[in-house]
């Protein structure tokens, strides 16, 4: 089972490789569940507050939609995907990093986001990356987070475009829910919401403010 340094290069390589693919598939996704919950983590913020986009790849559509009143920085392991992000200029200023190690300031985030990113991340670094991301957050700062819902570790072949392998590394609600509870955050909502392209999926959806 891959795990750690080869968990995320086979993401970042995975993610390289389908960059227009994966952001056509978003652009396809319907986009009014997301947009309410990403007004709702960043309802109450003044124009330009600081936000912090987790797993961002080109920014289209949703770091752009933020970008339209915030100062939002895309965070992104792939090369690929933050090189079509640039093209695009879509709003966004991006960071090629590991979103388990970022090259931030504590409390230097309004706001986080990350869409389907940190089921990526290797589980066993989820308890620490919670507490990080506590840490960039200003007192009273929002998360928003689409996690898995099943205890699962694996990877998928052929994934969005023939040839392309992917990873995933999640916990269940409950393991999820109670790792933000013990980083500081407290919870706000969660909402378990089927996939939007219909292959069956469900996703977690939580919305958490550091108190």
């Amino acid at each position: 089972m891959l795990s750690g340094t080869d968990a995320k290069r086979l993401v970042a390589d995975g993610y390289d490789r389908i960059a227009e693919e994966y952001m056509g598939w978003r652009e396809r996704s319907p986009k009014d569940y997301m947009v309410e919950h990403l007004d709702r983590v960043t309802k109450d913020l003044k124009e330009g507050a600081r936000v912090l986009d987790l797993g961002c790849g080109s920014g289209v559509p949703y770091g752009a939609y933020l970008s339209e009143r915030f100062d939002v920085t895309g965070v992104d392991i792939s090369p690929g995907q933050l090189k079509l992000g640039r093209e695009l200029d879509a709003g966004p200023s991006f960071l090629l990093a590991d979103m388990a190690s970022l090259p931030l300031k504590s409390g230097s985030c309004d706001a986080i986001t990350a869409l389907y990113s940190i089921i990526h991340v290797p589980r066993e670094q989820h308890e620490e990356l919670w507490a990080d991301l506590h840490g960039l957050l200003q007192p009273g700062g929002r998360l928003f987070a689409v996690l898995g819902t099943t205890d699962w570790v694996g990877t998928e072949s052929d994934w969005l475009v023939a040839g392309v392998d992917m990873y995933w590394s999640q916990f269940d609600n409950d393991t999820s829910c109670s790792m933000l509870e013990n980083a500081g955050f407290s919870i706000l909502t969660t909402e378990l919401i089927p996939d939007p392209l219909g292959d069956g999926g469900v996703h977690l959806y939580v919305v958490a403010r550091r108190t």
